[in-house]
């Protein structure tokens, strides 16, 4: 009982940390490639217990198509990295007709905590990129 309670406290926490606007970020860079580029907001980062909540913007080299067929040039996502177990869950995300985030956004899709799958943070990506920002350096709290 106190595990779900604990665990609907987090889940109330990261909506309302999902409404505030990450499109007025200050993004900082993690890692770019040709047919991307990657970067995180630093001042979103929010610990809790070993895990960070973060939001990554993805910026494309040319457009692409949502699963709902709109095309899009960026996209953002709200992510937990698990700092110990080298895993990363997908809370959410928004696709946007332009660069950087800006735009309208096209289409989103938000999932339930609990329910996410964890995949592996693969070494020399974005995402290892990311793990090694947020999880060095910055004291655990929760």
């Amino acid at each position: 009982m106190v595990l779900r309670t604990v665990a609907l406290c987090v889940f109330i926490l990261g909506l309302f940390l999902g409404w505030s606007s990450p499109a007025r970020a200050e993004w900082s860079e993690l890692a770019k490639e040709p047919e991307a580029q990657y970067f995180f907001d630093k001042e979103s980062v929010i610990p809790v217990h070993v895990s960070r909540y973060a939001w990554v913007l993805t910026n494309l080299a040319k457009a692409e198509i949502t699963p709902t067929g709109e095309p899009y040039t960026s996209y953002m996502i709200r992510l937990r990295v698990y700092c110990k177990k080298d895993m990363v869950a997908r809370l959410s995300i928004s696709y946007f007709d332009k660069g950087m985030g800006k735009g309208k956004e096209v289409s989103s899709e938000d999932l339930q905590e609990w329910r996410n799958r964890e995949t592996p943070i693969r070494p020399n990506t974005y995402m290892a990129a990311l793990k090694k920002e947020v999880c060095t350096g910055k004291p655990a709290t929760g």
